[in-house]
């Protein structure tokens, strides 16, 4: 069985990627492995994220730099298809059948925000595996008391907040299940546990101490700050609302048998409050605790923000279902057709998109064929390579120099007047205000029109850029994809300096 849902979750998760259309946020993930493959991550560029998952997908960048994306997506897929993999041994080493265990492994597989995150360029699935490679050797570590176990499961942890930070609740989680429980290896468990997860957030460290303003900035700083100035000026504050958080977060989890999956949980530790729990099912409720606290955390709420539930929600699932053996005739047969039909529910999103790939072709392979497009045209008509974008990923693929003052997409940018110019310049930023530095070495393409507006947030950041490029006679050529435009400073073709 196990071979088959390996074989299964690999090839659907590839299909996902390859089918998947660019998300929004992929710009910044992308921009940072593309740059992490050259330049050190804060010191030279700016990012908005921990480093480890930049420094992950860095060796592709270099390895498949005209396929760079695809390789990323696949890369993320992989990921997806090896947390499936590992919560599957979870629930086995926790003592689950196997049936109750394929049950509760796809019902977390099939949630809107599992197969969101498995399938685009984000930070959100590789800690996803970790936290479940880390829940993996803490159920070793109750079975066996082996201490190695303790000291690696805080390590697994410590990597995934490294990559995401909204998953230290769930390491806090799993830290206090060993300081309280009732082992008496606990002190040393939650000791082991400690150092581990400090090896595991070495890297984050690390990135600090080589820049400690700008990843304070980037990583700290804007995330507390950056959305709620971005949505306040686009008349949208009410969006970030604790009431709408709350609604939101019951939407996500909505979308998929994850919120069926804590209602019956809910219930079940109610009817059975009690009745002394398994050391399994306790470090279940801990993790599930931590993990919901992770998923409320960020602003605003968003579908992935819900990973770090899913993996303690597939145990404690599993660990339910093998209770409903014991229930009347055809309970669990209802639960499991309940998680079954909210799964599908779940996967609709994905679904939609593979259906399209079938009858339209790959957007990612399209995408990745327009930036090698995008690349020898800019090459051809200038004969140069530095661009500039507020949408690095559309350039991935080009072949093409990127400023790295772009490294961080459209955010810092859409709120540049929250910082000062000299600090802008120390971060390696771009904003509106500093846009004429680029006269100094003016790019040989502008890469706008993805950054547009939204109904709910209106305000256009590409319009400062494309007057810009306006204003100094760049020359508009229309993407193969009808959206996109470049602006080529002609006056680069056949090696005549640009006339100022």
């Amino acid at each position: 069985m196990l071979p088959a849902l390996a074989v299964m979750a690999a090839t659907w998760f590839a299909l996902a990627a390859l089918a998947t259309p660019f998300d929004h946020d992929e710009s910044q993930y992308i921009a940072g492995a593309y740059f992490s493959a050259r330049l050190l991550i804060f010191r030279d560029f700016l990012y908005l994220q921990p480093p480890l998952h930049a420094w992950s997908l860095a060796p592709l960048a270099c390895l498949f730099p005209s396929h760079m994306v695809i390789a990323m997506r696949l890369a993320t897929a992989g990921c997806a298809a090896a947390a499936i993999l590992l919560l599957w041994a979870s629930q086995r080493v926790a003592g689950i059948s196997r049936i109750s265990t394929l049950i509760a492994t796809l019902a977390m597989a099939g949630t809107a925000a599992f197969q969101f995150t498995g399938s685009v360029v984000r930070n959100d699935m590789l800690p996803t595996l970790l936290v479940t490679a880390g829940m993996l050797a803490l159920l070793h570590a109750l079975r066996r008391e082996r201490q190695v176990w303790f000291l690696f499961a805080g390590a697994c942890f410590g990597l995934a907040i490294a990559s995401k930070l909204n998953f230290i609740p769930i390491g806090a989680a799993a830290g206090l299940f060993l300081l309280l429980g009732r082992g008496s290896y606990r002190i040393g468990a939650a000791l082991r546990f400690a150092i581990g997860g400090l090896a595991g957030v070495a890297p984050m460290i690390l990135a600090w101490a080589f820049a400690p303003e700008a990843f304070l900035y980037g990583v700290v700083s804007f995330a507390a700050t950056g959305p709620f100035q971005w949505y306040a000026v686009n008349g949208a504050a009410h969006e970030l609302s604790m009431a709408e958080k709350l609604g939101d977060l019951l939407k996500y989890l909505w979308r998929g048998p994850a919120l069926v999956a804590l209602l019956l949980l809910a219930a079940q530790a109610w009817i059975q409050r009690r009745r002394e729990r398994s050391q399994e099912k306790a470090l279940a409720f801990w993790l599930i605790a931590g993990g919901l606290v992770g998923a409320a955390l960020p602003t605003p709420s968003q579908v992935q923000y819900v990973m770090p539930l899913l993996p303690p929600l597939a145990l404690g699932m599993g660990l339910l279902l093998d209770d409903a053996g014991r229930w009347r005739r055809g309970a669990k047969a209802a639960v499991a057709a309940l998680l079954g039909v909210s799964a599908l529910f779940g996967s609709l999103p994905a679904i939609r998109h593979v259906r399209a790939m079938v009858r339209n072709g790959s957007p990612m392979l399209a995408a990745s064929a327009d930036a090698r497009w995008a690349g020898a045209r800019v090459r051809a008509l200038t004969g140069d390579d530095r661009v500039a974008s507020l949408s690095p990923q559309y350039l991935a693929d080009s072949g093409l120099a990127v400023d790295r003052r772009f490294a961080a997409g459209p955010f810092v940018y859409r709120t540049g007047w929250t910082l000062d110019i000299a600090r802008a310049r120390r971060l390696h930023a771009m904003t509106p205000a500093l846009l004429a530095d680029m006269d100094r070495d003016p790019p040989a393409a502008i890469l706008a029109g993805y950054e547009m507006g939204i109904r709910k947030l209106p305000l256009r950041p590409d319009d400062s850029l494309i007057a810009y490029a306006k204003a100094r006679g760049y020359r508009m050529i229309v993407m193969p994809d009808g959206v996109g435009r470049l602006y080529v400073r002609a006056n680069y073709v056949l090696g005549r300096p640009p006339a100022d």
